[in-house]
């Protein structure tokens, strides 16, 4: 016999407790840390029981692994703003690059739950799955992109320039994302990096905007 699927008003309101569920996670961790997000925790705050909570999320890594669509939002938001601000095409790469490291640096833990958790949660087989990267991740990323691409590129630009202009950006996101990886490294292991941090992000910066100049 076919199990009844719930009605629409039934998945709407259990989408609608998921979210809220997810944004006191959120809340938590950016206050407290990884270590501060349990399902205990959430369910304290939500006035809710432990178990409740199983009806949604099946353990913390489950919970934690769901919080990524959001964390990945705010970084795009922010992102995006800076770039808009710049109200010029000069530098983009740069603020974007400035803008990576401003909307982590003092919040390591948000950084790892995004960008390493796959390799944390291996083990245990809750890695971002793929549905959750085809459906939540990647058009995210892409959108990043998208505008990225029309800040740096004009109508009259071959697809093959935009392409490359394109390709660019994300090898300087990729680079701002290895730079705060050496950075979560030095913070684990409190062992400084011998270079400032201002020194690093002024050399970023120039590589990435003078590579856009000559590709632009």
């Amino acid at each position: 016999m076919n199990q009844r699927q719930p009605s629409a008003r039934v998945q709407h309101k259990r989408g609608q407790a998921r979210q809220e569920i997810l944004q006191v996670a959120r809340t938590l961790l950016r206050e407290g840390g990884v270590e501060a997000v349990t399902l205990a925790s959430v369910a304290g705050e939500l006035s809710m029981t432990k178990q409740s909570l199983y009806h949604y999320f099946a353990s913390k890594e489950a919970l934690v692994k769901s919080l990524v669509a959001i964390l990945l939002d705010d970084e795009i938001t922010a992102l995006t703003a800076a770039v808009d601000a710049m109200g010029t095409t000069e530098n983009t790469l740069g603020t974007l690059i400035r803008a990576f490291y401003g909307h982590y640096i003092e919040n390591l833990d948000v950084f790892r739950i995004i960008y390493c958790q796959s390799q944390l949660f291996a083990a245990q087989n809750e890695q971002i799955d793929e549905q959750t990267l085809r459906d939540e991740i990647n058009p995210r990323t892409r959108h990043l992109f998208d505008i990225l691409e029309s800040h740096m590129t004009s109508s009259d630009m071959s697809s093959e320039k935009r392409l490359q202009i394109r390709q660019l950006a994300f090898v300087a996101w990729s680079s701002a994302l290895g730079l705060l990886t050496m950075l979560g490294v030095a913070d684990a292991t409190n062992d400084p990096l011998i270079h400032s941090d201002e020194s690093l992000l002024a050399a970023l910066s120039n590589v990435f905007d003078n590579a856009a100049v000559c590709s632009g």
